[in-house]
C-alpha cells in the first residue's frame, strides 16, 4: 500500500500542486460554511463526525485568507496532504499564535497550520510533524539617509577604505625608495644621488605609473630597477582596482545601510515583533531589549515606519514577503544583517496524535516527488531567500 501511494505521489506531483490550490479548499468547504466562523464559535460547537478541525493562523505568505478562501504555502501543502489521505476538514481561523497553541493543547483542534516554529518550549506540550520549511529571524530597520553628508563621511572613514588607502600609500613609499636605491648610482640624471631629491623624483615616477600607467621623462635603466618597475606596473593596476572596488562598494553599502546592523545594536531599544511568536520568545529570553508586541506584521511595520520602535524582529520569510508587497516602503526600511536563531516550520498537533505518522509519511513522499520544491518556487520564486540558510 505504501509503495503504491509513493508511485502515485511521484508521478502526480504537478497535479497535486494544482489540486491543492483548487480542490483543497473545496474539500474543506464540504464540511464548513463558506464564511469562516470565528475561532471561539467554531471551537465551542459540536464536532462533525469524520471532519477534522484545522487551526490556521494568518502569516503571509504561508497562510492568509482572500475572497473567503485560505491560501499560502502551508495551506497548499496541507490541502495536498489532506487530499492524498482523503481527509475532510474545516478551517478554524486563529488570531494569535498563543490561541492556536492553547487550542491544540486542549484538543479543541486536530492540526495547527501556518508558520508555526518548532521550539523547545512547544515540544514539551505539543507534537510536531517533520519540518517542511527552514527559516530564521531577521531584523528590519530604517535605512540611513542617502543624502546626508555624515553618511558619506562615515563611508569614507570606514575601516576597509582607510585600510586600503593606507596600504596604497605605504606601497607607494616603499617602491619609490627601492627604485631610488637601485637607480641613483648609475642613473643620477633621472634619480639624483642626494637622498631627499632622488626620493622625490622616484616618488613622482611611482605616482605617475600608478595613475597614468607611465612616466615619459623618467625611466629606470638597471635590471633591478626595471624588474621593480614591471612589478609595480602590474601590482599597481591590481591594487588600484581593489581600492576602487572597496571604495565604491563601501559607499554603496553606506547609502543603503540600515541604522541597525545586528541584534547587539538593539540593546535598550524598543523593538517590535508579533506577540506570542517565536521571535517574541527569543527577544524576551535574550533580555535587555524592550519588546512591543503586535497582532500582525503589518501592525509592527506600521510602528516602525512611524518610528515608534527602533526595529522589527520577526521571521525572515514574512519580512521579505512584506517588502515584496510594499515596494514603496523599500527606500525607508531594509533588512539588516543575516538571519539568526534558525528555526523550522511544521504542522503542530496535540500530544499523541495518531495523524502525526500519516502526515510525516505523506510529507516524505511529497518531498521525494519534488512537490515541496515546486511549492517553494510558486510562493517564493520572486522573493530572495534568507541569507545564511
Amino acid at each position: 500500500m505504501t509503495s503504491m501511494r509513493h508511485l502515485i505521489t511521484r508521478f502526480a506531483a504537478p497535479l497535486l500542486l494544482a489540486g491543492a490550490a483548487l480542490m483543497g479548499p473545496a474539500v474543506a468547504q464540504t464540511a464548513a460554511p463558506a464564511a469562516a466562523p470565528a475561532a471561539s464559535s467554531a471551537l465551542d460547537k459540536p464536532r462533525t463526525p469524520g471532519v477534522m478541525r484545522v487551526a490556521v493562523k494568518p502569516a503571509k505568505p504561508f497562510a492568509y485568507e482572500e475572497n473567503g478562501q485560505w491560501k499560502g504555502y502551508s495551506v497548499d501543502l496541507w490541502n495536498a496532504i489532506a487530499q492524498q489521505e482523503g481527509w475532510r476538514f474545516e478551517w478554524v481561523p486563529m488570531e494569535t499564535v498563543p490561541e492556536t497553541l492553547d487550542a491544540l493543547q486542549k484538543n479543541k483542534v486536530d492540526v495547527g497550520v501556518g508558520a508555526l516554529s518548532i521550539t523547545e518550549e512547544r515540544e514539551k506540550v505539543l507534537d510536531f510533524s517533520h519540518p517542511f520549511f527552514e527559516s530564521g529571524l531577521q531584523i528590519m530597520s530604517p535605512v540611513a539617509q542617502a543624502g546626508s553628508i555624515w553618511v558619506a563621511l562615515e563611508g569614507l572613514a570606514s575601516a576597509p577604505v582607510l585600510g586600503g588607502f593606507g596600504g596604497l600609500v605605504l606601497a607607494l613609499l616603499l617602491v619609490s625608495w627601492l627604485l631610488w636605491w637601485f637607480e641613483h648610482k648609475d642613473n643620477e640624471e633621472s634619480f639624483p644621488a642626494p637622498a631627499w631629491a632622488g626620493f622625490k623624483e622616484s616618488l613622482w615616477w611611482s605616482t605617475n605609473i600608478l595613475i597614468a600607467g607611465g612616466c615619459e621623462n623618467k625611466t629606470p635603466n638597471g635590471t633591478p630597477g626595471r624588474l621593480l618597475a614591471v612589478v609595480w606596473m602590474l601590482g599597481g593596476i591590481a591594487f588600484t582596482s581593489y581600492i576602487t572596488a572597496v571604495f565604491t562598494s563601501t559607499l554603496t553599502v553606506t547609502r543603503l545601510n540600515t541604522q541597525v546592523r545586528g541584534i547587539a545594536d538593539l540593546q535598550g531599544q524598543i523593538v517590535g515583533t508579533v506577540e506570542g511568536s517565536s521571535s517574541d520568545a527569543y527577544l524576551n529570553k535574550l533580555g535587555g531589549i524592550p519588546v512591543e508586541g503586535h497582532d500582525t506584521v503589518d501592525s509592527a511595520m506600521a510602528a516602525l515606519l512611524k518610528k515608534d520602535v527602533k526595529a522589527v524582529v520577526y521571521d525572515a520569510p514574512m519580512l521579505r514577503h512584506w517588502m515584496s508587497t510594499h515596494p514603496a516602503e523599500n527606500e525607508k526600511v531594509a533588512l539588516a544583517g543575516d538571519t539568526f536563531a534558525r528555526q523550522h516550520y511544521s504542522f503542530a498537533l496535540p500530544v499523541g496524535s495518531a495523524r502525526r505518522k500519516e502526515i510525516n509519511e505523506t510529507l516524505l513522499q511529497l518531498r521525494g516527488s519534488g512537490f515541496l520544491e515546486d511549492l517553494e518556487k510558486r510562493w517564493f520564486g520572486s522573493i530572495q531567500a534568507p541569507q545564511g540558510l
